[in-house]
């Protein structure tokens, strides 16, 4: 998306050049020309982009679900493709009002006859007043900038700083304290040990409920004395609808399952998490095991029905049976047969899937962006496949929910941790390469925490005095990070002394 910003950054800039010339009027007619030669030029790049697919360039056209159905990002993207239509034109017109030999003539080895004088390019003389059509293009391709920097005024205010430095702006974290009550709308049964809960926000908070595919919530599960924190991916980012699996010994997700019903409500932050593809009409290759299809789901559903890209879904489960949304796969695969391509896996006859096996099944996808989720054997097994196809790791994204593998170091020294929780104070000894949420745990404490992966911030506390190093952090800035803000699932001690506080 990087490259895509910088050269969308460059082509407005030398379009506001040409636009600022073109209004000079005829004292600056030369540098007009030139400029309207560079203009074509990133045209034509631009069209020819489009075909290519080029990672991370949107295509000229919005999806054609918004086509009939448009949506405000639609409009951006009509306005957009308006004055690059416009400006196009009014440069093809241009050339043929011009005397282009005499112009290229300045540069060194052309020939003044190289192009003819202007009046022998009569592929205009059937619109009548070839200035007058090239001027009716040029003041439309202004009133759509004008049009289109007023809708970014409007509504895309914070994506201009991002776009102006070439990156993709990130999501800030959400408050780990600020939980709103969703309402049980409607629960689905999936498959023996599995449901789908369709949630509802109150109507002043839906903008904070918004989701993108692929991301999850945060449940407050009032299972225990103290409500536990779990994170659940959202399974549809059109509707506010997590899908759980009964966990042998899982406290959340059986009181869930025997207690959540219709006309329940339950507490929850607003969606989080980064596996969320970049476009969606880019191809997307997505790998899943048991209830590891409940992101991908989301993100299938968004690809095929309000983006263009062709998707690839290689799910494994223990059998037919254990298949979660089959019949929605199904429908969407009658739906889209030219676009969408599944792949099952059925381990009761099959066994257990190994890389070279993924790899085989997958071969013709390795320039997609790939999504993994599942069981942490399954993902390393997933991710092994696809370095056997080469592919980048740029496009390889990975979604862990569940303590992440303990990296102890052996004959280190322990810290001596002093924390204050719920307003009182406990004192305990964390051993070398352990995080501070297993040591609390450990010692019979109940932090907050959710996703135990660093991507939530549920477990989020303040260090006092001494010093951690996280092993990952997907959504703490680095300013909350040097206001001494850590995660606790994913931080380790880094000094003798310690003290944090909730």
């Amino acid at each position: 998306m990087a490259a895509f910003n910088r050269f969308r950054v460059f082509h407005w800039l030398l379009a506001g050049f040409f636009i600022a010339v073109y209004l000079s009027g005829d004292d600056a007619e030369l540098l007009h020309i030139w400029l309207g030669y560079g203009l074509s030029v990133l045209l034509v790049a631009r069209l020819l982009i489009a075909p290519l697919r080029l990672r991370g360039f949107p295509k000229l056209l919005p999806p054609k679900a918004e086509r009939r159905k448009p949506s405000l990002s639609a409009v951006g993207t009509w306005l957009t493709f308006g004055a690059l239509a416009s400006f196009a034109l009014a440069s093809l017109i241009g050339l043929g009002m011009v005397d282009n030999g005499d112009v290229l003539a300045a540069l060194p080895g052309v020939q003044p006859d190289l192009f003819g004088a202007a009046s022998d390019l009569n592929f205009v003389g059937w619109h009548g007043d070839p200035e007058e059509v090239h001027e009716f293009f040029a003041n439309l391709g202004l009133w759509l900038i004008g049009l289109h920097i007023a809708y970014v005024l409007l509504f895309r205010r914070k994506s201009v700083g991002p776009m102006l430095r070439g990156v993709v702006p990130v999501p800030s974290p959400v408050p780990a304290g600020d939980f709103t009550r969703l309402q049980v709308v409607a629960r689905h049964s999936e498959t023996a040990d599995a449901c789908s809960f369709v949630l509802q926000a109150p109507a002043e908070q839906r903008a904070r409920f918004a989701a993108q595919p692929g991301q999850f919530l945060t449940l407050k599960v009032p299972c225990a004395e103290a409500p536990l924190l779990r994170c659940y991916s959202l399974s549809h980012d059109a509707e506010l609808r997590i899908t759980v699996k009964r966990v042998p010994g899982g406290r959340a997700s059986n009181w869930l399952l025997d207690h959540l019903k219709p006309g329940d409500a339950i507490e929850s932050l607003p969606p989080a998490g980064q596996f969320v593809p970049r476009s969606l009409d880019e191809d997307l290759l997505l790998l899943g095991a048991g209830s590891g299809i409940t992101p991908l789901m989301a993100i299938l559903r968004a690809a095929l029905v309000r983006g263009s890209s062709r998707v690839c879904l290689f799910q494994a489960n223990r059998d037919a049976d254990a298949v979660i949304f089959a019949e929605e796969l199904a429908e969407l695969q009658r739906a889209y047969p030219q676009r969408l391509v599944l792949h099952a896996w059925f381990d009761a006859s099959q066994g257990l899937p190994d890389a070279r096996a993924i790899a085989t099944q997958l071969a013709d996808w390795r320039g997609a962006d790939c999504f993994i989720c599942g069981p942490q054997a399954f993902m390393d097994t997933a991710r092994a496949a696809l370095e056997e196809l080469g592919v980048a790791d740029a496009r390889i994204h990975l979604e862990r929910f569940g303590a992440v593998a303990s990296s102890k170091a052996q004959g280190g020294h322990s810290s001596h941790l002093r924390v204050e929780l719920d307003g009182k104070r406990h004192e305990l000894k964390v051993a070398s390469g352990e995080v501070l949420l297993d040591a609390m745990e450990q010692a019979g404490l109940q932090p907050p925490s959710a996703c135990r992966s660093g991507i939530c911030a549920a477990c989020k506390c303040r260090v006092v005095s001494g010093s951690v190093t996280m092993r990952s952090n997907q959504v703490l800035s680095e300013q909350q990070v040097r206001q001494g803000w850590t995660l606790a699932c994913q931080a380790e001690p880094s000094s003798a002394e310690l003290q944090v506080e909730y």
